[in-house]
């Protein structure tokens, strides 16, 4: 790992942890707990087990760091809470492909809030990204209507515009530390199911499933979180369609969920245009670190 460079380091980093995570909605899928408590337990693992670690990594600093985190990490934790609520109740109401490719969406909402929020006007290539997938959407849209899967697909929209925002606000506060903030949200997000669990007993497939999110929810975020230290966000986020390719192989290959096929179709235009947006993107990045460097 030494001998590495810096774009090898962030590179392996990000391609660890997101691969990590494609198996995650099959776990969710293999779960036989109601949605609100199998959220419940996905959010209370992975937060008690990234606190406990945090804990004893950093001692007497971590409750510093949660207080340090300040109204940003809390609004940031807000958003992720959202997310976790409506990605869960997401690939419970549609096919994990449909879930997956809307979750695709989120380098484009990020750049959407960043132009609103954060005064950065995109490119041209952004905005004819966001109108051709938007068009694609619309088409996926229409087949989970005529099929009643239209409102697992919404959730998926609106946890990628979710995640859209706290990406937004991260960038806008790169300074602050934004771990505690996460595992706050995860731990957020197991009070905010409690009251809605029909269920408090866990144990055989779904103890083990659960516990398991605790790598695929957890330690992958780690990764994901150190990468950025070593290459730009587009980079990192280019990867994330990893998942949005193997995510539903998974599925498909353990329990025979088979995408229709204009998910298919429409899936493999979002993660085309995706994929050649962020690569403009990681290219324009570096031109402009370039040009800095000269200067």
């Amino acid at each position: 790992m030494m001998n590495l460079t810096n774009i090898q380091k962030g590179t392996l980093f990000a391609f660890i942890g997101v691969m990590i995570i494609t198996p995650d909605t099959l776990l969710i899928r293999l779960i036989s707990l109601d949605t609100w408590s199998a959220l419940f337990y996905r959010s209370l693992f992975p937060s008690t087990a990234l606190f406990i670690g945090y804990l004893i990594l950093f001692r007497k600093r971590t409750f510093i760091d949660f207080y340090n985190m300040g109204i940003p990490g809390v609004i940031n934790a807000l958003f992720i809470l959202f997310s976790n609520i409506t990605f869960i109740f997401a690939v419970a109401n549609t096919n994990v492909a449909n879930a997956l490719i809307m979750i695709s969406l989120i380098p484009l909402s990020a750049a959407l809030f960043s132009a609103i929020f954060l005064n950065e006007r995109p490119i041209l290539i952004t905005w004819l990204s966001m109108t051709v997938c938007l068009i694609t959407i619309i088409f996926i849209f229409y087949e989970s209507y005529e099929m009643g899967r239209f409102i697992g697909d919404f959730f998926g929209l609106l946890c990628a515009m979710s995640m859209g925002a706290s990406l937004t606000i991260m960038r806008r506060y790169n300074q602050i530390n934004f771990v505690p903030s996460y595992i706050f949200a995860k731990f957020l997000t197991a009070v905010v199911a409690l009251p809605f669990a029909t269920t408090f007993v866990i144990g055989g497939y779904d103890l083990v499933f659960s516990l398991l999110m605790i790598i695929t929810v957890g330690v992958s975020f780690l990764f994901i979180t150190i990468a950025p230290k070593y290459v730009t966000s587009p980079e990192v986020g280019i990867f994330f369609l990893l998942e949005t390719a193997l995510g539903p192989l998974w599925v498909w290959f353990f329990i025979s969920e088979e995408p229709t096929r204009n998910t298919l179709i429409g899936g493999s235009i979002i993660v085309l245009i995706i994929f050649i947006h962020s690569l403009i993107m990681i290219k324009k990045e570096k031109s402009k670190k370039d040009e800095q460097v000269s200067i």
